[in-house]
């Protein structure tokens, strides 16, 4: 350990020692930061994927707590039970896990492990590597594997090689950053179409290093290996780090995140002279930071910690209040509809609740166009259609053919009256309907945010934010969605889009609703076509298509 030298107050003699101690101690911290294989490995996890045919692997990794990973959509579809494999001592563990969340246009699905894991949350990249960035991808590659897995059919099986753990070793395969790919409408299957943005490198990926984490040498995550095109060499594709902060904003879960390239990425981008001015600078900021803290009597330790934040670049998440180097923590979930609700379905165990509003329609469901939406795969796409009443405190329930039924108090039903009190379950979700509305935790400023890319693999960024601060009813705004610049706020300038090709409107009594304008190539929500109809978009998570051009909505709290 490096420590501070002692200084008589007002001495100018020890200004040397105070100067290199604060240069060295900012480097040290930096290279703490460097690639480290043993903490890295620990956060990375072999996951199965038990289908009826038998049992698919992949990899994970966490990113938020002891419990929440990250891996690839094409990991977990078609999945009934999943599981999460690792080194436990001398044996191998599995703890089982369930998909909170699943987006096949990106490929990527957040896990839910049911016990904690080893290792830490991984901190993930806010920024686009360089191209030459020397990378790292980490996972399980089946073929490394061959005589663990190659007989495995069903569970019994799976548990009876857990004593042989060598398959919980993973796999490390270095290269570097070939560029950043806007992938659109790439096909990675016959079911599967993606449009995200994606690090093309050289680190060879193959089947089993799905889901598994794409490292610079700073140990940060710049990518999700998902793929490699058929018959090509050296071509491999992650998806990129902010698809995945995109997505757990959106989810309302907490992450680390770091803002730029750290000094070993930078250096390995191939910048010869980046390495003299970086330590002539920190030198100088060294020198000018220790005159002021010797005049001041300020704390010399603030150098070093300067100088670490940035060479790293990392944002930890503060337990209380964000500073400027702080991931901002997303708030609870909250719907514009709550606040006019007199009722609401609480889930009993636990979690976000659900506002209904007496004359609104709403249908509940796993698809994202439903406006009560659930991550459960035991719901059905479009579940049931609850209608509120006026009076009496009672609601409306008809079961719209789901595969696991709607039941009421116990009892499966096709069509019923419920009332406050009553408990509502939808597959394996139960909700306790109450009274009241559900009041958000806090007044936040409310905005949204249209994100994507055009065909031609242009950034789009429209943000939605209502004239009134904290949405109050009677304010209200309209942005309109086209090619022609005289005629739309949020211009798309592609031939696929119409001159005023949409509409989104809001007010605090239906939040965001969109409408089509007559476009000739048509306006989509999560594939389907929009049409004539007005529909409410919710939150956060749906994709919008504008002709070709596909945009994701999600929320801004600021």
């Amino acid at each position: 350990m490096l420590h501070m030298p002692r200084c008589a107050p007002g001495g100018r003699s020890c200004l040397a020692a105070l100067f290199a101690w604060a240069v060295l101690a900012g480097w040290g911290q930096w290279h703490a930061w460097a690639f480290d294989v043993k903490k890295i490995e620990a956060s990375v996890y072999k996951i199965y994927t038990m289908r009826k045919k038998g049992i698919g692997t992949g990899t994970g990794f966490l990113v938020n707590g002891r419990r929440i990973l990250v891996t690839n959509y094409h990991v977990v579809t078609d999945g009934e039970k999943y599981f999460v494999g690792y080194r436990d001592g001398g044996d191998g563990k599995l703890v089982e896990a369930r998909v909170v969340e699943r987006r096949s246009n990106v490929d990527l699905a957040i896990l839910e492990a049911y016990e904690d894991l080893p290792g830490s949350a991984l901190a993930l990249a806010d920024f686009e590597p360089e191209k030459l960035t020397s990378v790292v991808a980490v996972g399980f590659p089946g073929a490394a594997d061959v005589k663990q897995d190659a007989a495995v059919h069903n569970l019994p099986e799976l548990y009876a090689r857990m004593r042989e753990p060598s398959g919980f070793d993973s796999t490390l395969t270095p290269g570097m950053v070939s560029r950043i790919y806007s992938a659109t409408n790439t096909a990675l299957s016959e079911t599967q179409i993606i449009n995200a943005r994606t690090v093309q490198h050289n680190a060879p990926i193959n089947p089993g290093n799905s889901g598994g984490p794409l490292f610079d040498e700073c140990g940060t995550v710049v990518g999700v290996n998902s793929f490699s095109p058929k018959d090509a060499q050296g071509l491999f594709f992650s998806i990129h780090s902010g698809e995945v902060i995109r997505f757990l904003r959106e989810l309302n879960i907490s992450y680390a995140a770091v803002g730029h390239p750290c000094l070993a990425a930078s250096l390995s981008s191939g910048g010869g002279m980046l390495l003299p001015l970086i330590i002539g600078m920190a030198f100088a900021l060294a020198a000018v930071a220790v005159v002021f803290a010797w005049r001041g009597g300020a704390a010399v330790g603030a150098v070093s910690q300067y100088m670490s934040r940035r060479l790293t670049g990392l944002r930890r998440q503060a337990p209380g209040g964000a500073g400027r180097d702080t991931v901002p923590q997303p708030a609870e979930p909250f719907s514009l509809a709550q606040t006019a609700a007199a009722l609401a379905l609480q889930p009993l165990a636990g979690g976000r609740s659900f506002a209904l509003e007496a004359g609104r329609t709403v249908t509940l469901g796993r698809a994202r166009q439903c406006e009560v939406v659930l991550a459960d795969d035991t719901v059905s796409s479009n579940h049931a259609r609850l209608e509120p009443k006026g009076q009496g405190g009672r609601v409306s329930v008809t079961d719209l053919n789901s595969s696991n039924g709607t039941f009421l108090n116990g009892r499966r039903i096709t069509s019923a009256q419920a009332q406050v009190g009553d408990v509502l379950r939808f597959g394996n979700a139960e909700f306790k309907l109450t009274a009241g509305a559900v009041r958000p935790p806090s007044a936040p400023n409310l905005a949204w945010m249209l994100s994507g890319f055009d065909p031609s693999g242009r950034a789009l960024q429209f943000e939605l934010r209502p004239p009134a601060p904290n949405g109050k009813a009677g304010d209200a705004a309209i942005w309109t969605i086209g090619r022609d610049r005289n005629r739309a706020q949020f211009v798309i300038d592609d031939d696929s889009v119409s001159g005023a090709h949409a509409e989104i409107s809001y007010d605090v009594r239906q939040g965001l609703m969109l409408r089509d304008l007559g476009s000739t190539n048509g306006t989509r929500v999560d594939g389907a076509v929009l049409g004539a109809r007005v529909v409410t978009l919710s939150d956060a998570g749906q994709e919008i298509a504008f002709g070709a051009a596909k945009l994701r909505l999600s929320r801004l709290i600021r």
